[in-house]
C-alpha cells in the first residue's frame, strides 16, 4: 500500500481513534491464536531495496545503492 493510499483511508475516520494493526498470517502466529495484534510505535522512512531470501522470505536490504528507494517503515510491537 502507498502512503496516498493509507492516507485517503485513514482520513475517512474519526482522528481521534486509536489504530492497531493486526495480522491472521500464520507464520506470524504463536500456537493455537487466530490473530496478532500489533501497535505503532514509530513511523519512518528509510532507502531500501525490496527483494527475497532464497527460501522467499520477504527481505530489505537497506542502505542507499542502485536498485534502493525511499520507503515508509512502521515500527509495530505486540507488547501494548
Amino acid at each position: 500500500m502507498k502512503v496516498k493510499e493509507l492516507q485517503e483511508k485513514l482520513s475517512k475516520l474519526d482522528p481521534e481513534l486509536e489504530v492497531i494493526c493486526y495480522s491472521e498470517d500464520e507464520s506470524l502466529l504463536p500456537p493455537n491464536e487466530a490473530f496478532r495484534l500489533l501497535d505503532i510505535l514509530a513511523v519512518s522512512t528509510t532507502n531500501a531495496e525490496k527483494d527475497r531470501l532464497d527460501d522467499g522470505t520477504p527481505y530489505l536490504k537497506l542502505g542507499k545503492g542502485t536498485d534502493s528507494s525511499v520507503i515508509a517503515i512502521l515500527e509495530v510491537t505486540t507488547d501494548f
